[in-house]
């Protein structure tokens, strides 16, 4: 009777870290307690991004950083065990044999220094778009059985923890929502994207995802903005505004990426966002909470959507509107001619074009009438 209080009590304590996320670590250790475990984990495994996060929280800080970053990707039993199907149960013993696994470099080197038994049992929480989300124990090295209550425990709480972790999920993706406020960027005519402190995009408006597709001098390496020119660059500056960053040279950067003639550099802009945007970084969300915004300015781009602009409203042919927009840079029909590739006496046909179409006769009051209909900007 006094276990089945303890269960329930334990079960409501499940779906107060479901609305609560700084509970899920005591939720793992009172889980430990009841079944008389050592370790209770719950890893998750982005496959798309290819990154390992957990939450274990009587495991030894030093041994999970390294399982993080090396043994979690070398490991044979978390490779078979994030394809299984949700709730269903499996032991060690589903994926190789005890003395074969037993000689394996992650287990010397990990699970036996981390008290990780080889009577270990788990399931997966969650299994959708290549990531899984697992709940695990392990008993003590010397116990090489699960007992009957043990099995009786995990079974109850398993349905409960998958339907939390689900809940946990729904309502971070419903916070990420309001805190950034996501439709507001659709009307950006820049791209703007929000990406994690491992610069993996969490969100990316419209123009962002044409520009990742067209590979505009960024592009998407396992999920991670990456600049053509310098892999690096954009992951150094968008590390810089986590919190709590020590990056020698602040938050944030502004810089061009180059990319190959004729196209002109892409102008990048990387700021941190507000305390308030700075979400709780889950193990079972495909991303880390967002730390920093993207916002990218194609000056191609802005010249074909001015183009379009001018076309429509003042009829002018695709010739003149880049005319048009050449001239707005302020330096006469000759360099405007140069760079369109054209003769001065085309370019001087064309302008006479433009000024009758628009009702102007001198290049500066055309370029005061396009700036100030805002249908192009100085470029």
């Amino acid at each position: 009777m006094m276990l089945d209080e303890e269960l329930k009590t334990f079960i409501d304590g499940i779906y107060d870290a479901a609305l609560d996320n700084e509970l899920w670590p005591g939720v793992l250790i009172g889980l430990a307690d009841l079944m008389g475990v050592p370790q209770v984990a719950m890893p998750s495994f982005d496959r798309r991004a290819n990154r390992f996060a957990t939450i274990a929280p009587r495991l030894d800080p030093d041994l999970l950083e390294s399982y993080k970053k090396h043994w979690a990707f070398h490991d044979p039993i978390l490779a078979g065990a994030i394809l299984r199907p949700t709730g269903e149960i499996y032991t060690l013993d589903d994926f190789m044999p005890r003395q074969e696994f037993a000689t394996t470099p992650v287990y010397n080197e990990f699970w036996r220094p981390a008290q990780f038994g080889l009577e270990t049992t788990g399931a997966n929480l969650l299994v959708e778009d290549q990531l899984s989300a697992l709940i695990c124990f392990s008993n003590a090295p010397n116990e090489n059985s699960v007992t009957e209550a043990q099995m009786e425990i995990f079974e109850a709480v398993l349905p409960h923890l998958s339907r939390a972790v689900r809940i946990s999920r729904q309502l971070w993706a419903k916070e990420f929502k309001n805190v950034v406020a996501t439709e507001r960027l659709e009307t950006l005519q820049q791209g703007a994207m929000l990406a994690d402190v491992s610069a993996r995009v969490i969100y990316a408006n419209a123009v962002a995802r044409a520009l990742l597709d067209e590979g505009a001098g960024i592009f998407l390496q396992r999920g991670r903005l990456v600049a053509a020119s310098s892999p690096g660059v954009l992951q150094n500056a968008i590390a810089s505004c986590a919190r709590n960053s020590l990056s020698y040279d602040g938050c944030g950067r502004e810089f061009k990426i180059p990319r190959a003639l004729p196209h002109s550099p892409v102008h990048v802009m990387i700021t941190p966002l507000s305390s308030k945007a700075q979400l709780r970084d889950l193990p079972w969300i495909n991303h880390g909470a967002p730390v920093a915004i993207v916002t990218v300015s194609d000056p191609d781009m802005d010249r074909q959507r001015r183009a379009i602009n001018l076309r429509s409203r003042y009829g002018l042919s695709e010739a003149e509107s880049g005319v048009a927009i050449e001239i707005l840079k302020g330096d006469g029909r000759l360099a405007a001619a140069r760079r369109l590739g054209i003769s001065n006496e085309t370019a001087k046909r064309h302008l006479s074009n433009i000024f009758e179409k628009t009702g102007t006769h001198r290049q500066a009051e055309l370029v005061r009438l396009l700036l100030d209909t805002g249908d192009a900007q100085q470029v």
